[in-house]
């Protein structure tokens, strides 16, 4: 009689625990690795529409956009005379230190 208020778990209701832990284990290795599959095709679509939209006749790039790539134009070119210019000085420097080493 001490048993009877007492529920007691049968092996049923353990294997359909032992069950529903692999079926949420196989459904979450799916999950992943159809998340990876469309991370994986998101990435080439990317790839591909902007390969085709820089093809494209009507396609119009931002003009910001291309405000900025020409001041990159303009800054790399001063930063490459300029980097000449220290050149040319360094240079200018060593042949006036071998003067003057020469000279003492």
């Amino acid at each position: 009689m001490w048993n009877a208020g007492r529920e007691t778990s049968s092996p049923g209701t353990e294997l359909s625990e032992n069950q529903a832990k692999k079926e949420k284990e196989r459904l979450i290795k799916e999950l992943q690795l159809i998340t990876e599959e469309r991370n994986d095709l998101r990435d080439r679509l990317r790839f591909l529409t902007d390969r085709s939209m820089k093809n494209r006749p009507h396609f119009r790039p931002n003009p910001y956009y291309e405000d900025l790539e020409r001041m990159e134009e303009a800054v790399m070119s001063i930063l490459h005379n300029l980097e000449m210019e220290n050149t040319e000085v360094h240079e200018n420097n060593h042949k006036l230190k071998k003067e003057i080493t020469f000279s003492r």
